[in-house]
């Protein structure tokens, strides 16, 4: 939707919004129903629902059908057009604050390396240039740093990661308990939870599927490429 046709948002839309912008410019991913709905205080994600749809209707971000975790998208800032507002609403804290952090804009499409497949499941290929894909602007923090892949496997699919899903990682060779990464053994890439076991001097690559156990790898053996910051998905 051009931004000259959205619709008037009210306070409580738009203080939804500035929040998913705000945890957004903080933390790289969208908010989880949960988040947003522990943020204010509302009594069942119903409530969440609601302002999602009601913000999806007036064209202010997507929200793909079956409420995967975390895949809102930001299609227009809240201050995109300040005459749209029924009137204004306190900033979130940090924008108020500091007055330096501002909600990311939506600019054109960032173009970014797809690097070729990946495997949640078991590991399938090394990542070689392909072609290139343009993902929303508002989905990557540091273009200069990150590549795409797409998913192979339903061996994440706890995380709402899907087979067909193209994901968005940073480079970095480093990660903490807990990540999505992307990880290569012996020329082999895949996507899994991170952990470090020091107690075994073992990396765990775990999946989030029921019925499938992890992987052991001695850390000589890991070669962590990169970590999940965001997911694309096509219907």
């Amino acid at each position: 939707m051009d931004s000259k046709n959205l619709r008037p948002l009210t306070h409580k839309e738009k203080a939804v919004l500035d929040f998913i912008e705000l945890f957004f410019t903080e933390n790289t991913i969208s908010p989880s129903f949960i988040e947003i709905k522990n943020h204010f205080g509302f009594a069942s994600n119903n409530s969440v629902q609601r302002y999602l749809k009601q913000l999806q209707t007036k064209g202010y971000i997507f929200v793909p059908k079956g409420n995967q975790k975390r895949a809102i998208t930001i299609l227009h800032s809240a201050n995109t057009l300040h005459q749209n507002f029924v009137s204004t609403t306190p900033k979130p804290k940090s924008f108020a604050s500091t007055g330096s952090v501002h909600p990311p804009k939506v600019t054109e499409p960032c173009s970014l390396p797809l690097l070729g497949k990946i495997a949640a499941g078991q590991p399938i290929e090394s990542l070689e240039h392909n072609e290139s894909v343009d993902v929303p602007f508002n989905f990557v923090m540091e273009p200069e740093k990150s590549y795409a892949l797409k998913v192979e496997g339903d061996s994440m699919i706890n995380e709402g990661i899907h087979s067909g899903d193209v994901i968005i990682v940073q480079d970095t060779h480093y990660a903490q308990n807990g990540d999505i990464v992307v990880a290569v053994i012996e020329s082999e890439a895949t996507l899994k939870k991170y952990y470090f076991h020091n107690d075994k001097n073992l990396i765990e690559l775990r999946p989030s599927h029921p019925t499938m156990e992890p992987m052991w790898h001695h850390p000589s053996k890991v070669n962590i490429r990169g970590v999940l910051k965001n997911l694309i998905r096509k219907y």
